[in-house]
């Protein structure tokens, strides 16, 4: 018994001094790596200054780092900085475990806004090692901005066109598929679905998302009222496609080959949990919103992927965005 007392007391102290401190030293740590802090790797480019853009987020989606890296890049350019974004350094869904550090996972998908790769860089004199904390964003998820109402959209549209560019093998994917889906002649609604681990999960904060039945019921009266001849379904979620598809038979297209049936939890950990570091299940949302951005008219809910489709298009002839309030 006197040993069972002494040997709770020392545990007790040891978790409340030693651990408590190795715990806490741990997590300063980690904190200073994510500030944002300069670095001088060599004697290259000493005449330029190269902003390293990262994001800490283990599963936050293409299209959120899109946006979120687009900001990035508009501050560091505004600061006479050249922006380098970096998935390479640390895990992030797209990157598999093996390549951490040796592959950057936005080249899979875009080009370097500058044209400048950590690689490139590697040398130089001048690096700054950007936050990765989410910066001060545009309202990209509020409904006026999405339609134009406040001027902004244009500004972003703008910097996108300006340096961002998909990877040569992402363009040509993308291109292949919309010759494989898309006919002339064709008029195209596509919908943009979020699938229902917003439905089911209601994160915070986060712009309600629409059912699959409201989802389809507005879909149908828009493809009625402009006259469309087909449906371009972008979601991942198995019970979109369902009642999509039996909506509308075949005018309804898409280039998924697989949805998800929601279990619960984050979509992105899922996705990367099943495929191969998340590469495969990356391109395919990225062609599936570049598709989304090539239709005649658009009927989304607010998410990263709609912004995107949004600020890449070159234009609409009519947009319905569900405005259903924000997730308490």
């Amino acid at each position: 018994m006197k040993n069972n007392v002494i040997y709770r007391g020392l545990s007790y102290v040891w978790r409340s001094t030693v651990l408590k401190w190795y715990r806490g030293s741990k997590q300063r740590k980690e904190e200073r790596y994510w500030e944002e802090h300069e670095k001088s790797q060599g004697k290259e480019n000493p005449d330029k200054v190269f902003y390293i853009i990262r994001r800490r987020d283990l599963y936050c989606g293409l299209f959120s780092l899109f946006i979120t890296n687009l900001k990035r890049i508009d501050d560091a350019v505004k600061k006479g900085y050249i922006p380098v974004v970096d998935m390479q350094n640390d895990f992030n869904i797209y990157l598999s475990e093996d390549k951490v550090g040796r592959e950057n996972a936005w080249e899979y998908y875009f080009k370097q806004p500058m044209g400048y790769s950590l690689e490139d860089i590697s040398k130089s004199h001048h690096v700054i090692i950007g936050s990765g904390a989410v910066p001060p964003m545009f309202p990209y998820l509020d409904i006026k901005f999405l339609t134009g109402e406040t001027g902004e959209l244009e500004y972003w549209r703008a910097c996108a066109r300006e340096y961002i560019s998909l990877s040569d093998d992402a363009q040509e994917i993308v291109d292949r598929e919309y010759a494989r889906l898309f006919a002339d002649g064709d008029k195209v609604l596509g919908v943009k679905c979020r699938g229902t681990d917003y439905t089911n999960g209601k994160p915070k904060n986060h712009p309600i998302q629409p059912t699959p039945e409201q989802a389809v019921l507005k879909a149908e009266e828009i493809f009625k009222a402009k006259g469309c001849t087909k449906v371009f379904l972008a979601t991942e979620d198995a019970a979109f496609y369902e009642i999509f598809k039996q909506k509308f038979g075949d005018k309804l297209i898409t280039n998924k080959t697989a949805y998800m049936v929601y279990q619960g939890g984050s979509t992105g950990k899922e996705e990367y949990e099943q495929e191969s570091g998340g590469y495969k299940a990356g391109m395919e949302y990225l062609v599936t919103t570049m598709l989304l951005a090539r239709c005649d008219c658009l009927c989304a809910g607010c998410v990263s992927a709609t912004v995107g489709a949004l600020l890449l298009t070159k234009g609409y002839e009519y947009i319905y965005l569900f405005d259903l309030g924000i997730y308490e």
